[in-house]
């Protein structure tokens, strides 16, 4: 009597799967992006604190 609702419910728990994992891959990439920013603003504090040395050696 209940064969009917199988499909529908392969079909949900699949798309709530697939929605979790896309999730967690979004998340992912955003701590990447996140450390690339943080990475470059690092490489700029340390080219401002070698330029700041520079003069003061002078």
């Amino acid at each position: 009597m209940l064969e009917w609702l199988a499909v529908p419910l392969i079909v949900a728990f699949s798309l709530i799967y697939y929605a979790h994992k896309n999730k967690l891959n979004h998340k992912q990439k955003l701590r990447e992006i996140d450390l690339e920013e943080k990475q470059i603003e690092l490489e700029v504090l340390k080219e401002k604190n070698g330029s700041n040395t520079d003069k003061k050696d002078e």
